[in-house]
């Protein structure tokens, strides 16, 4: 009996849905796109944090344009003759830290290059002066 009174409401239901027919002309496209339009705006955050990052570029343009130019400033420099610079001997610290290893005499080197130009270097060494060190040497040598 259940099985006849559903089959009953389910035909009910199927003529009512039959008999609907669509109406063409209450839907008009063109304002439901504005209203999906309107509904989907975000607020009042967005424009405002654009007019804030807007106007922010716009005073700091202006002020880097307004600010002055840098002065420019000429310091005159006496012109220094290499022939009067004589050799500076170390000093006993720097002799110290020049018995400690290979990286120390390498800051001894770059500073008598700044001191004394590339005429500061010493003469290379003869490929015969010195054996070839090995992987233990060279990390004793740190």
């Amino acid at each position: 009996m259940s099985e006849r009174l559903e089959e009953r409401e389910i035909t009910a239901l199927e003529s009512a849905l039959r008999e609907l027919r669509p109406q063409t002309e209450a839907l008009d496209r063109a304002v439901l796109m504005y209203r999906a339009g309107r509904a989907s705006a975000r607020g009042w955050i967005w424009p405002l944090a654009t007019l804030l990052s807007t106007s922010a570029t716009l005073v700091l343009g202006i002020v880097l344009w307004i600010r002055p130019a840098p002065a420019i400033v000429y310091v005159a420099v006496p012109p220094v003759d290499n022939e009067t610079i004589l050799p500076v001997p170390p000093s006993p610290l720097l002799a110290n830290e020049l018995e400690r290893g290979a990286w120390s005499r390498y800051v001894h080197l770059q500073e008598q290059v700044l001191l004394h130009g590339l005429d500061g270097l010493p003469p290379p060494p003869s490929a015969t002066d010195e054996p070839p060190l090995d992987a233990g040497s060279l990390l004793n040598s740190l």
